[in-house]
């Protein structure tokens, strides 16, 4: 088999991975590095030494893709282990904006809070928080724990009776309600293996 004329490093491919997604990516790769040598290439010219050694290693390429097998596959994806990586791992769920919560509830955050929040969420936390505001109380956190949205609430001074109660039932109705709808986008929340670790509708169930 023809060795590869690029400075790949080696490593080890992950085997859980599917042949047929094993096989994209693999392709994937070797489109993204025959681009870069064909760029390379019009910008020096094909005629000059290094054009000439461009065309060598795009047409070694060509032949990898032409004849790709599970072994060179797998070498491919070890040496471009950093670009499957991006592609294999769970995408990542934006997180609300915590300086427009700092900014419309002053009183109610203090500098120190812990706000870590999907966008789905949000109307279920701004809710909250109107609840609260004008009450002595502070929220210590508000982010999600074992798939709810976990709210922390605590004193300004010695708690009073209604006072407590209130942010009792504020926080476990926050809870309930956030337990039935997708952190991420606010559609319904879907039942699935990944419902006991996260609350998200069928569409966003791999995001974390």
């Amino acid at each position: 088999m023809t060795a590869f004329p690029m400075r790949w490093h080696s490593g080890a491919m992950d085997p859980v991975i599917p042949p047929a997604v094993m096989f994209g990516l693999a392709r994937d790769i070797l489109r993204k590095e025959m681009g870069q040598r064909i760029e390379r290439r019009r910008e020096i010219g094909r005629d000059t030494p290094d054009g000439v050694r461009l065309t060598s290693e795009i047409s070694t390429l060509v032949q990898l893709g032409q004849s790709l097998d599970e072994t060179t596959a797998k070498q491919i994806i070890a040496a471009g282990r950093a670009a499957v990586e991006a592609r294999l791992a769970p995408p990542r769920m934006p997180r609300c904006d915590a300086s427009d919560l700092y900014a419309q509830f002053p009183d109610l955050l203090p500098e120190d809070a812990q706000v870590w929040v999907g966008p789905g969420w949000r109307a279920i936390l701004t809710e909250a928080f109107d609840a609260l505001k004008g009450r002595p109380v502070v929220v210590h956190m508000a982010r999600e724990d074992r798939a709810g949205l976990r709210l922390v609430v605590g004193s300004v001074g010695d708690w009073k009776e209604p006072d407590f109660d209130l942010a009792a039932a504020v926080a476990d109705r926050t809870w309930a309600r956030s337990l039935k709808i997708c952190e991420t986008c606010g559609a319904p929340a879907a039942n699935g293996s990944w419902s006991r670790y996260r609350t998200r509708c069928a569409d966003h169930a791999e995001e974390r």
